[in-house]
């Protein structure tokens, strides 16, 4: 079973190393192969599609985003927006990638659907009754946000992010 997670591993590492330097459409399940070193079958074994292997990455960084935040004390929108920016920036190779394909609306629908996880389980409470338009707007924002500092080499420290942010959404 540690076989096969390495496999999938190498197989994500791969396409997202591709991405940095070419489209989602340009990429082959041979040039992943290839870049991974596993066979076909071994990729065909873990991910049936190019898409899959985003999505199962993004939610990978969003369940490391939940565990990070469910291991704190209380969850107001500073815990939130710590856990949030530290996760972006522990994952900050792939976030890139998804940018330099403009993939990064994934990052958005994943990064929405989440946000409402957590306000549906009760993890995340609001003080508004139009939970959908909250959503909606911090998503949006948070995404561009980390794309901006992506963009700029993750300059500011998380805290500082955090604080930006904040002022925002109080």
């Amino acid at each position: 079973m540690a076989n096969h997670e390495a496999t999938k591993q190498k197989i994500i590492d791969a396409l997202f190393e591709l991405l940095k330097d070419n489209d989602l459409a340009s990429i082959s399940v041979s040039n992943i192969c290839q870049t991974a070193s596993v066979s076909r079958m071994s990729y065909y074994r873990s991910f049936k599609t190019k898409d899959q292997i985003i999505d199962y990455k993004i939610d990978q960084i969003f369940t490391d985003f939940f565990n990070y935040l469910m291991v704190r004390p209380n969850h107001d929108i500073g815990t939130f927006l710590e856990a949030f920016f530290s996760i972006c920036r522990r994952n900050a190779s792939y976030i890139e990638a998804l940018i330099h394909a403009d993939l990064n609306d994934r990052l958005y629908d994943k990064l929405n659907f989440y946000l409402t996880d957590l306000i549906e389980q009760g993890i995340f409470k609001l003080r508004t009754d139009i939970p959908v338009m909250w959503v909606n707007f911090v998503a949006g924002g948070l995404n561009q946000m980390v794309v901006q500092w992506i963009k700029d080499g993750l300059v500011q420290t998380n805290q500082e992010m955090v604080m930006v942010a904040h002022r925002f959404l109080r």
